[in-house]
This record gives structure tokens, C-alpha cells and sequence, in this order.
């Protein structure tokens, strides 16, 4: 939503911390949910789980979301601080500016959603939904 800047209004605010919120608790799903392999076994164990999760998501997540959560926070220091001076304030716009260009990436993610909506619409065998889905 940064690269369009909108307005900083409540709705804006409440949908900012809901999706910071939800990306990291998919980390959370992620780093607990199992897999099939190529021959159609389920692996549930931790550590494959984890080991794979490494190796494919986490190296996208992981960075977007601690971005996410510094720009978060930096912005909540910021509102709470009262006395500033001006290089600290350049300084924290510039930082403002890397992260900003930063959440770029997280058009990135938008990949996995798409990947796990195809999943599901695979596992339903309903023409409407399927008819559904793909309008979606």
C-alpha cells in the first residue's frame, strides 16, 4: 500500500497492522505445516518441515516481515518522541525511504497466495468454485 501513499487514516492503519500481523503469523503456520513429497507421502516431522521451509519461503518472508515490523516500530518510536533534532529527522526519512522501497518486494508474496489458492481449488472437485476461483 506505501507505493501509492495514501492518506495515514485509522482504516489505513487497522489494514497496515492486519497484514503485518498475518504475514507473520503465516511464518508461524509455515514453519508448522507439513508437505507432501513427489511419491505422495505426508512429512509432518519438524525438522524437514522447517529444513524445507528454509530453502523456499523463509528466505523471502523472514527479511520482508522484520522490514516490516522495523518500519512499524520505527514509526511508533518516532510518534512518541517530542524532541527531535533535524539530523536525526533526515536521517529516519531516509531510512523511511529504503524501507518504503523495500515492501516492494512484498508484491513477492502475492505468489505464494496465488500458489496456495490453486492448491485449494484443486483439492475441490466443484465446478462453480473452480468457475469461482478463476474469476477471482
Amino acid at each position: 500500500m506505501q507505493v501509492f501513499d495514501p492518506p495515514e487514516t485509522p482504516l489505513v492503519q487497522c489494514i497496515g497492522w492486519l497484514t503485518l500481523l498475518y504475514w507473520t503469523g503465516d511464518i508461524i503456520a509455515s514453519c508448522s505445516t507439513g508437505f507432501y513429497t513427489q511419491e505422495g507421502g505426508i512429512v509432518m516431522t519438524r525438522r524437514e518441515v522447517l529444513i524445507r521451509y528454509f530453502r523456499s519461503w523463509m528466505l523471502l518472508d523472514l527479511p520482508l516481515t522484520t522490514i516490516d515490523w522495523g518500519d512499524t516500530i520505527g514509526e511508533l518510536v518516532q510518534s512518541q518522541t517530542s524532541q527531535v533534532d533535524s539530523a536525526g529527522v533526515a536521517r529516519s526519512a531516509k531510512l523511511v525511504r529504503i524501507t518504503r522501497s523495500a515492501r516492494l518486494l512484498r508484491l513477492m508474496r502475492l505468489i505464494k497466495l496465488r500458489k496456495v489458492l490453486f492448491t485449494v481449488q484443486s483439492l475441490i472437485a466443484s465446478e462453480w468454485l473452480t468457475l469461482v476461483m478463476a474469476v477471482v
